[in-house]
């Protein structure tokens, strides 16, 4: 059985962590999709539809491969003719980390930067939260692989970046050997409430042939429903906006507790509660601009500092 896979070292290990667990028989094909070679541009207009998974869902339909792994906060909200994603697995921890060189660490705001720090993020969602809860930042875009983040910023070409954690956890930054050094780097693991992820973060989607019973009947051994169920809800939301990664909205669902943000262009809009009906109604009436307020995020910091194993 082929399984599809980007070529970057985060997309190989999460499709390696897939392949060990369908079994023996199952091989990796290297895909080489538009996110993976176009590195310097933004993701707006067309190239943000599709842009890390559309050569493989292309491989899926020519019969190339057999099933494709995405991080499903990359999938588009609306489905691939087709296609299906037959399982979500188990949901590694959703939440955004800063990670900040030690010259730039400021205990005194609510992000622990100093004022004006230079911040490298190129998520619509990243930096809305980025200036709701800043002290002046300069926020920029940086886009590459998780490694080569780290690496311009201990260079010193930033002060401070943002990635998900689930990454860098799969990637083996928090033990000793992974492949990413944090050494030098300050952790702060941003709160879900006061800080959402993005729609379906944290999570993998393996994806076959709508028609390929056999596929999905063993992919479906790796399905986690209340992943499945979070990640849904969050996904919903987001296709009330119209889908679409460059929509500067943040959400994150846990049983009955949520959270977004939205920045409606008011200013980010950040809500958090109990009860999923209260989600999509607080979302729908900002969306309506009912609820015009933007969030005004003031107080103590927002997350709780992370150490590595060394």
């Amino acid at each position: 059985m082929k399984l599809g896979t980007r070529q970057s070292r985060l997309a190989l290990t999460q499709s390696g962590m897939v392949a060990r667990a369908l079994g023996p028989d199952v091989v990796l094909v290297g895909i080489d999709t538009e996110g993976d070679r176009i590195v310097d541009a933004p993701l707006v207009g067309p190239l943000a539809k599709g842009f890390f998974t559309e050569a493989l869902e292309s491989a899926l339909r020519g019969g190339t491969i057999d099933l494709a792994v995405h991080s499903l906060k990359d999938v588009p909200v609306e489905d691939a003719a087709g296609l299906t994603l037959a399982a979500t697995p188990p949901r590694e921890l959703p939440n955004d980390i800063l990670l900040v060189r030690a010259d730039a660490w400021d205990d005194e705001g609510a992000l622990p930067l100093r004022p004006g720090a230079r911040v490298g993020s190129t998520s619509a969602r990243r930096q809305t939260l980025l200036r709701a809860w800043g002290r002046g930042l300069d926020v920029v875009p940086l886009r590459g692989n998780v490694t080569t983040r780290v690496e311009r910023l201990k260079a010193g070409k930033f002060d401070a970046i943002v990635l998900a954690e689930a990454g860098l956890r799969r990637l083996g930054a928090f033990v000793a050997g992974g492949e990413v050094d944090l050494t030098g780097v300050r952790l702060l693991r941003l709160d879900l409430h006061a800080w959402p992820c993005a729609p379906g973060q944290g999570s993998l989607a393996v994806q076959c042939r709508l028609s390929d019973a056999t596929a999905r009947a063993r992919i479906g051994t790796l399905h986690d429903g209340p992943t499945q169920a979070a990640v849904t809800q969050e996904r919903q939301w987001l296709a009330r906006l119209g889908g679409g990664c460059t929509i500067p909205f943040g959400a994150w669902v846990s049983g009955e507790d949520w959270a977004f943000v939205l920045d409606t262009g008011r200013g980010a809009t950040l809500r958090a509660g109990t009860g999923l009906a209260s989600g999509t109604a607080a979302l729908d009436a900002v969306i309506a601009g009912a609820d015009p307020s933007p969030a005004s995020p003031l107080g103590p910091r927002i997350g709780e500092e992370v150490h590595v194993d060394a």
